[in-house]
């Protein structure tokens, strides 16, 4: 884009973008994305030394533009209501800052598209699929929007990708739709440690790390059930070392202790004799009720999201 072209694009402001779309160039435009012959003269610009069909602030509401095919179509701050776009199919469009309310996009595809502070309001996305489309700061509400259909943007930033995630988990959980909520949690906080390691901010990232290994930041209660079974070891095989119990027990019954203390069970059938053992003993406790507390915790979510 030359300065030319730069300076003309900034100077477009959203009201006059707007005032210049009549009911006869509106019925030419809706035409156009119905595939039918257009005897009117629509604009064009050039960006990116892209011809663009300029078709920025148009407002179209309440009509079916089912089946469209519209492939470098600039719709930047365009206003869709109750419009009807079932098997459209949006190739390379800039759809920035475009308002999609209570639209009919089922089985609708965006390819290479920038969406970059879209918004979607209850609109029905059943198979739709975006795909390789920036997204960033793009809203969705009240939105059937499935994770299996969204093909992140392969250059897109790690804090970028959290914002997305971010923005999608919401839309999640006002739908009931958890599965896709914990899913969109995990890549969340997974985009925000690859933040913290690009940031190098290491004490940030090893926490993160921390709990993605230990329980999958509270998604994956398996991994928390694993590193008890190996806590309940280790502990027992500290004990073993410093032979910490009466004389003559053998590891599994040091293993036993470990296990009954790290559950807070405490039979009373064995105790430490030692001030190490005992210290050891009191760990082995502590960390037991946090990784027991945890657990329920993230058990507790995944049965009441279900």
């Amino acid at each position: 884009m030359d300065q030319s072209e730069k300076l003309a694009l900034a100077e477009d402001r959203v009201a006059d973008l707007r005032a210049r779309w009549t009911p006869e160039a509106t019925a030419a435009a809706v035409a156009f994305l119905e595939s039918r012959p257009v005897a009117y003269d629509l604009p064009t610009m050039e960006q990116g030394g892209k011809t663009y069909l300029d078709l920025r602030g148009l407002r179209i509401e309440q009509t079916q533009i089912d089946k469209a095919y519209l492939r470098n179509v600039n719709l930047r701050w365009a206003v869709f209501r109750d419009v009807g776009f079932k098997n459209a199919r949006f190739v390379g469009c800039n759809l920035s800052q475009v308002a999609f309310h209570e639209c009919y996009l089922r089985r609708a595809q965006f390819e290479k598209c920038d969406l970059v502070s879209s918004r979607f309001d209850s609109c029905d996305f059943s198979q739709a699929k975006i795909t390789d489309s920036r997204i960033d700061f793009a809203s969705f509400k009240n939105c059937e929007v499935g994770l299996q259909n969204i093909e992140f943007h392969k250059e897109a930033t790690a804090r970028a990708m959290v914002r997305v995630c971010r923005g999608l988990k919401l839309n999640a959980m006002s739908m009931g739709n958890f599965a896709d909520a914990g899913e969109l949690t995990y890549l969340e906080k997974s985009y925000e440690r690859l933040g913290y390691w690009r940031d190098k901010a290491w004490a940030r990232w090893l926490g993160s790390a921390a709990q993605d290994w230990i329980w999958g930041y509270g998604e994956k209660p398996w991994r928390l059930a694993l590193a008890m079974v190996l806590s309940i070891l280790m502990y027992g095989t500290i004990l073993y070392w410093i032979d910490g119990l009466a004389a003559g027990k053998t590891y599994w019954e040091y293993v036993y202790f470990s296990g009954i203390t790290y559950l807070t069970v405490g039979y009373g059938d064995l105790a430490p004799d030692t001030p190490l053992a005992r210290f050891v003993s009191v760990l082995n406790a502590g960390t037991g009720i946090a990784s027991l507390g945890l657990l329920i915790s993230s058990i507790t979510k995944k049965v009441m999201y279900r």
